[in-house]
C-alpha cells in the first residue's frame, strides 16, 4: 500500500462518519507492526498536511479526530517532544487505512450502514483470499482488495460493496438479484460469473463477463448489457464508457498469479507490482507516465525478474530492494 494511497483514504475518511466495528478495527491495525516503517511515513506526511490545512495547532486537530472515532481527549503533555506528540496524534487518525476503501464506497453509495449489522471481508497486498457470501457465491479477492456487505445478505437484493478486484460466481436466484456496487459502477446479474477491477486509485472501473449476462450501470446516466467475453471500461474522470472485446484468460489470470498488463502506464505498472508482491515503491526520475506498455509474467516470476524484464523494455533504470520496499531510479 502506497504513501499516496494512504493519503488519498484518510482525505476520504474526514468526509463521512464511522460505525464502531470500523472503530475497533482501526485499533486492531494499529496494533499490527507489520509495515510499520511505511505507516511512520505516512504519518509524518498526512499529518504535516492535516495541520498545514487546519492552520491550528497540534491539538485542535487531534480533537476533531478523536471526536471522529468517538473517543475522549486527553491533552497530549508537554514533556512529550516534538515527534512523539505528532506520533500520538497521528496514530488514532491514520489508522482508520484497514476499513478505508470500504466504507468510503459505502459513504459514497449512500448505504445506511447504521441500520444493517455489515460484514468486511479483505485481502491484504500480496495475497489473494476465496470465501463464500452467504447465498453460496464464490468470491475470489485479488490484493489490497475489500468487500463490505450485510450480514446474511438481507434485504430485497443481494448488494456487495466492492474496492479493488474481485471476480464473482454468482448462484441464481431470479427473485433476488446480485448486485456489485463498485463507486460509479453498479453490475447486476442473476446467475453467472463475472470480474469488477475497482481500485481507488484507478482511473478506470472494469467490469469483465465471464460467463452469462450482467447489466452495468455507471454514473446513473450509462447502462449496458455485457454478454461473456465482453468487458466495460468507463472513466471515472471523462464519465465515458467503451466496450470492447476481452480475453477471459487474461482477465482471469491474476487468480492464477500470473501478471498480464496491456497498454498499461509506468504508473499502472507500479500500482500493479504493488498489489501483486505486497510492497511499497518508490521512483524517482521524470519517466514519461504517456508511454503504454505490455508485460505478461508467469505466477513463479518474482519481483527482480520482473524488474530485469522493465529495464529493458521500459528503458534503463537502477532499483534497489530495502525493507520490504523497492526504490526504482531513473
Amino acid at each position: 500500500m502506497s504513501n499516496n494511497y494512504l493519503n488519498k483514504i484518510l482525505n476520504l475518511f474526514f468526509r463521512s462518519d464511522y460505525s464502531k466495528p470500523t472503530v475497533d478495527r482501526v485499533h486492531r491495525w494499529l496494533a499490527d507492526e507489520n509495515r510499520q516503517e511505511e505507516k511512520d511515513t505516512a504519518l509524518r506526511e498526512l499529518w504535516t498536511k492535516t495541520k498545514a490545512d487546519s492552520h491550528m495547532d497540534t491539538e485542535r486537530p487531534f480533537m476533531q479526530v478523536l471526536d471522529k472515532l468517538g473517543l475522549d481527549y486527553v491533552r497530549i503533555p508537554d514533556r512529550f517532544n516534538r515527534q512523539w506528540r505528532w506520533r500520538l496524534a497521528a496514530a488514532v487518525m491514520v489508522g482508520v487505512i484497514l476499513s478505508s476503501a470500504v466504507t468510503f464506497w459505502l459513504s459514497y453509495a449512500l448505504f445506511d450502514k447504521d441500520n444493517a449489522v455489515m460484514t468486511e471481508q479483505y485481502a491484504f497486498a500480496g495475497e489473494r483470499k476465496n470465501f463464500l457470501l452467504p447465498d453460496g457465491t464464490q468470491v475470489c479477492l485479488n490484493a489490497d482488495s475489500h468487500i463490505y456487505y450485510p450480514e446474511n445478505l438481507e434485504g430485497k437484493t443481494r448488494t456487495v460493496y466492492l474496492a479493488g478486484e474481485a471476480t464473482f460466481k454468482v448462484v441464481k436466484n431470479p427473485k433476488k438479484p446480485f448486485i456489485v456496487r463498485a463507486g460509479n459502477m453498479d453490475v447486476t446479474a442473476l446467475g453467472t460469473e463475472f470480474n469488477v477491477k475497482a481500485y481507488l486509485e484507478d482511473e478506470l472501473l472494469i467490469a469483465s463477463l465471464i460467463e452469462g449476462k450482467v447489466r452495468v450501470d455507471c454514473n446513473d446516466t450509462l447502462s449496458y448489457v455485457l454478454n461473456p467475453g465482453n468487458q466495460l471500461v468507463y472513466n471515472k474522470i471523462s464519465h465515458s464508457g467503451t466496450m470492447q472485446p476481452v480475453s477471459v484468460q487474461d482477465v482471469t489470470a491474476w487468480q492464477r498469479g500470473q501478471i498480464i498488463l496491456t497498454k498499461a502506464t509506468v504508473s499502472e505498472i507500479v500500482r500493479t507490482l504493488e498489489r501483486h508482491f505486497g510492497m511499497a515503491f518508490h521512483v524517482s526520475g521524470g519517466k514519461s507516465n504517456k508511454d503504454l506498455y505490455n508485460f505478461v509474467f508467469n505466477e513463479d516470476a518474482d519481483i527482480r525478474e520482473v524488474l530485469e524484464v522493465m529495464q529493458v523494455v521500459v528503458g534503463p533504470f537502477e532499483y534497489q530492494l530495502k525493507n520490504h520496499a523497492c526504490y526504482i531510479y531513473w
